[in-house]
């Protein structure tokens, strides 16, 4: 029988990967989502449609885990192929009890491009997320894409980065709670937005 905060965390998941599927913001089986529960941290499963989760596909699983990575059913449904960033993201940053990651159309297109926004273009960025950390193009699921995800999150100055810009491969926000690391993923996503569209209208008034 779950417990009342597994049963709480587990609605905050599935209605943010609703949220995020109505947005546009996840395709497919792309992206994932987590909460910490103490030493544990329920996460979304791999292979399977975020905005389409029911209770029984999440997977609690340990945040240290030990021996138990080698343990278990290779048939059994497994967490998000990005666990090890979501484990270390939150050894590292106690502060942390939610972490969300998508591929933003938008990011994707931009850093293909070799573009990167910046979040003082916009007054809401400026002031909801000053600071967007960069991560180069990196082996999905690694060690170095965690090292330099977990970096970014903790470089000095305080306050400390929420959201983290991965090359052709979308983004990375954190937060008290899962809602707030959903807002942030949207925020980048304008971000990205707008910054596409200027470079697109500049680039037309030069055609002209």
């Amino acid at each position: 029988m779950h417990s009342l905060a597994h049963l709480e965390a587990a609605d905050a998941i599935i209605r943010a990967g609703v949220r995020l599927g109505a947005r546009g913001l996840i395709v497919a089986a792309e992206g994932n989502l987590s909460i910490r529960i103490g030493d544990q941290l329920l996460v979304t499963p791999s292979g399977r449609r975020k905005d389409e989760l029911s209770v029984a596909d999440l997977l609690l699983v340990p945040i240290d885990p030990g021996d138990a990575a080698a343990a278990g059913d290779p048939n059994a449904p497994r967490p998000s192929s990005d666990i090890a960033v979501h484990r270390a993201i939150y050894r590292a940053r106690p502060d942390v009890l939610a972490v969300a990651h998508a591929h933003l159309a938008a990011s994707l297109g931009l850093t293909l491009a070799g573009e990167r926004p910046d979040p003082e273009d916009l007054p809401e960025t400026r002031l909801l997320l000053p600071r967007l950390p960069f991560v180069p193009l990196l082996p999905m699921g690694g060690p170095e894409i965690t090292a330099a995800v977990v970096a970014a999150l903790v470089e000095p100055p305080e306050p400390l980065a929420t959201a983290v810009l991965q090359e052709r491969h979308g983004a990375v926000t954190v937060g008290a709670t899962i809602e707030a690391a959903v807002n942030r993923l949207e925020l980048v996503d304008l971000l990205c937005r707008v910054r596409r569209d200027a470079l697109l209208i500049g680039a037309s008034r030069r055609a002209r």
